[in-house]
């Protein structure tokens, strides 16, 4: 998988990097800012423009999918960010110091910019992003029939989840959505660990389709794809191998995102 636990605290591995940068470009701005005044507030200021222009683009790349849903661009924690416009708003803080007559702030921050891009990297290397593929595992179908996993040649969206998971309550309805939007997409509901009334009675109560909706009595798949959190959504290409991956809810921006991204 591509999450590392922390204490109870699961963060995908992008994200870690990503919170390992910008600790370090705090860290190194900090450090400047003892010599020149201002450095401080304007890396703040930086900072800020990255993340709101990153999550803008993302949203304007998308907007099909938050038009429906516009107070989705608010759930920032499922996912989504754009890098390449975040690095446009970022450097547009910096040419608003120039403007305003800041440039002593420009070479100091744009040599922590250069710091944190060498450690984002170092990061991302360091952390795990092992090859995994669709694993050849059979699982039980709600009648109790046997269903093989692997050998399904097109793209697959394996989603691991459990009735008793709030974050799967509430991204369930989303993903059922979009598998009878997708049909040339297999989506796998692999329940972990629960018996089939107890599924039953949860789709029901929920007007939920029962559409690949498969179980996993002893939670095999958890161990198997190294999963350290539920729910896990993971893509996987048509030849099965990983594409993508997400611990968390996760958002339909970013899940199509995923399933594009495994289709080419």
């Amino acid at each position: 998988m591509t999450a590392v636990a922390i204490g109870p605290f699961v963060f995908e591995a992008g994200r870690l990097a990503a919170v390992v940068a910008l600790l370090v470009f705090s860290v190194v701005a900090g450090v400047m800012a003892r010599k020149r005044a201002g450095i401080e507030a304007w890396a703040s200021w930086a900072v800020l423009g990255w993340l709101i222009g990153a999550r803008i683009g993302f949203i304007a790349l998308n907007w099909a999918d938050f038009a429906g849903q516009p107070l989705d661009a608010l759930r920032v924690w499922q996912g989504g960010f754009h890098a390449r416009t975040g690095w446009f708003a970022g450097g547009a803080v910096l040419l608003i110091a120039a403007l305003r007559g800041h440039h002593h702030v420009l070479r100091p921050l744009l040599v922590a910019a250069a710091i944190t891009g060498v450690a984002h990297q170092a990061a991302v290397s360091a952390l795990p992003r092992p090859a995994m593929a669709l694993p050849t595992v059979q699982l039980m179908a709600m009648d109790g029939s046997a269903v093989q996993l692997a050998g399904r040649e097109k793209v697959v969206v394996l989603n691991l989840w459990a009735t008793w998971c709030p974050p799967c309550r509430r991204e369930m309805p989303m993903m059922t959505e979009l598998a009878a939007e997708l049909p040339e997409v297999d989506f796998i509901f692999a329940n972990q660990g629960e018996g089939a009334e107890r599924i039953f009675a949860f789709l029901t109560a929920e007007g939920l389709p029962f559409a690949g909706m498969l179980r996993d009595p002893s939670s095999h798949l958890m161990g198997r794809l190294r999963a350290v959190g539920m729910p896990t959504t993971m893509v996987f290409d048509p030849e099965g191998n990983l594409s993508g991956s997400h611990t968390g809810e996760i958002s339909r921006a970013a899940l199509r995102a995923m399933i594009d991204t495994a289709e080419e």
